[in-house]
């Protein structure tokens, strides 16, 4: 049997499932780069328009970039997934970095990964004349959805092909356990699909590649994952950088409160019934009146709290003063509280009557390997940042191809 089978040369940390990687996109998540494309001896970056090369790009050059090979099964730590009969794209690439292919299957899966998402995110369903709709609309930059989306998409494309070239002098490579993880993960999808046929179809109607291509895609995920964590345990940091970063970030790493809320909608939030923003205000001086004559805060959450999340949980959060997911007015409240306190806090949101159940105390040696992973992650970011600023792996665009991707 012919398997398509690593040659244990990619390297790259990817998209792994159909839409993860579009909701980091949309959520803004990964390390920060600059596109640098090389046009007359020139270079741009976002966010002004991706520039291209005046000339397209050509196969003949092109380093195969999935090393991937066709060899017959050894029988190492059992079988891996057979796409020796798939197509595998060799059209001419969208672009090259540092002679490494942007593949257009890789670009089509990923723009309309992209696409569905943001549409779906934003309350478009998929259809002809909304998708014309939704793409020409042009945005206060002066450009149109489809033209951003497809920069966005050539960001992340550009990171994985220099991950690809770093992976290849570093010799980040795929063991067989990793490679039987695939072809499981594979088989898997394939069952929620009702089979081969019918998975296949849904990569070529609604992503526009093969399942060769799939494969190949799912493989560079799993080494950019590999080298990315290579690259993390390679990085030191020393006990005084960690307290130092815990001194100047008491707000994050220090003590965290233990709240319970009943929060009241005001006028314009989505409310089951129309009330005044003063009538939301009697409410929560109601409950905190029930709550001062000893009724029980639990029960009152369930039975007054409009919090969506209220059915999960009862009310409860736990907040350092940083806190990203609570109104700021709530913290502040809470950080100059005592244990036991009520009060009543105004927000956009609403009304919230807060009771302040506890205060852990947290000491540096708490929060120690929180704070080592994240000067690590920082680390990384500038470590990929530097790749991607490196001229010797400029991203050059067949501005031909890419007009094409739609």
């Amino acid at each position: 049997m012919m398997l398509m089978r690593l040659n244990c040369d990619i390297k790259i940390k990817w998209f792994s499932a159909l839409l993860i990687a579009v909701l980091l996109f949309i959520a803004g998540c990964g390390a920060s780069s600059s596109v640098e494309t090389e046009v007359d001896n020139t270079t741009v970056a976002p966010p002004q328009p991706v520039a291209t090369t005046s000339q397209p790009a050509t196969t003949t050059a092109v380093t195969e970039t999935a090393h991937v090979e066709e060899i017959e099964d050894s029988g190492l730590n059992g079988e891996f997934f057979d796409v020796s009969d798939s197509p595998v794209d060799d059209r001419p690439p969208v672009a090259l970095v540092a002679g490494y292919a942007v593949t257009q299957s890789e670009f089509h899966y990923m723009l309309n990964s992209y696409k569905s998402a943001l549409m779906l995110n934003s309350g478009f369903n998929a259809g002809a004349d909304e998708d014309v709709y939704f793409w020409s609309r042009i945005s206060s930059n002066g450009r149109t959805r489809l033209d951003e989306a497809r920069e966005k998409v050539l960001l992340e494309l550009h990171q994985l092909k220099v991950c690809e070239v770093i992976s290849e002098s570093t010799g980040i490579k795929l063991d067989a356990d990793e490679l039987e993880n695939i072809s499981t993960d594979l088989m898997a999808k394939i069952d929620r699909f009702g089979g081969r046929d019918g998975f296949e179809r849904i990569l070529s109607d609604e992503y526009g590649i093969s399942l060769a291509d799939y494969w190949q895609i799912s493989v560079l995920a799993m080494l950019r994952e590999k080298l990315y964590a290579a690259e993390r345990d390679s990085i030191e940091v020393s006990e005084d950088e960690m307290r130092a970063y815990y001194e100047q970030n008491l707000d994050k790493y220090g003590d965290i409160v233990m709240l319970r809320l009943i929060l009241f909608l005001t006028e314009g939030a989505e409310l089951s019934v129309e009330r005044t923003a003063e009538e939301t205000k009697e409410l929560a001086e109601e409950t905190l009146d029930a709550l001062k004559s000893g009724a029980d805060m639990a029960t009152l959450v369930i039975e007054k709290s409009e919090d969506p999340n209220v059915s999960t949980n009862r009310g409860a959060y736990l907040a350092t003063m940083a806190d990203p997911f609570l109104p700021k007015e709530i913290t502040t409240w809470a950080f100059g509280a005592q244990e036991g306190d009520y009060s009543i806090v105004e927000t956009s949101f609403g009304f919230y009557v807060v009771c302040l159940e506890n205060r852990i105390s947290r000491l540096f040696e708490d929060s120690k390997q929180e704070i080592e992973n994240e000067l690590k992650e920082n680390r990384l970011s500038e470590r990929i940042a530097d790749w991607l600023a490196n001229p010797e792996y400029a991203l050059q665009i067949d501005k031909e191809v890419l007009d094409s991707m739609t």
